[in-house]
């Protein structure tokens, strides 16, 4: 299920959640990059990372 979005330019991240793992779905383009789950984590950390890569801080 996805929970919240992130976008800034050519990079979108999507926060998701299944089976109890928060993860993200990472684009560019439009295209899917890379999907990331953070067992044992929060909700917040997943939402940090996305901001994250949306920025540019976080390279995949």
């Amino acid at each position: 299920m996805q929970y919240s979005t992130y976008v800034d330019g050519d990079l979108r991240a999507d926060v998701i959640k299944l089976d109890n793992h928060w993860g993200c779905r990472l684009y560019e383009k439009g295209e899917l990059k890379k999907t990331e789950f953070y067992k044992g984590h929060s909700e917040a950390y997943a939402e940090d990372a996305a901001e994250n890569y949306v920025l540019g801080i976080k390279k995949i």
